[in-house]
């Protein structure tokens, strides 16, 4: 079995075919400090505004809750979802009143309380 590995004067890349457990290579250009989520460009779309890739996953992740306690803070916006595990409720936080914000039980069906229906909007 051989072992086959192709380099042109303007590489970009290396290509070994065949079975190697070992391949040593000298004077590239390998970037001397480690690609981490934070130094992996993104374009920011939508809500999400970040621009490299873990402040992209981050920002997603301060937008969905699970967990038993109501969440807040900083982090905690209108449009948020938490799912309230003691109550097997699924929330949304929103304006409930001028100026005034909390987070709304979302349902099917018809409304106890103040629950919202999902029901797809009006056509």
């Amino acid at each position: 079995m051989s072992i086959s590995i192709e380099i042109t004067e303007a590489s970009t890349s290396v290509l070994a075919s065949g079975t190697a457990t070992t391949l040593e290579v000298f004077n590239t250009a390998i970037p001397s400090v480690a690609i981490t989520a934070s130094t992996v460009a993104s374009t920011a779309y939508g809500s999400v505004t970040a621009t490299n890739i873990q402040d992209a996953i981050e920002q997603l992740a301060d937008q969905n809750f699970r967990q038993a306690a109501a969440p807040t803070g900083a982090t905690v916006s209108e449009g948020d979802t938490w799912y309230d595990t003691d109550d097997d409720e699924f929330k949304v936080y929103r304006e409930i009143s001028t100026g005034v914000f909390a987070w709304a039980p979302i349902m099917i069906g018809t409304p106890p309380g103040d629950s919202d229906i999902v029901d797809a909007g009006a056509f």
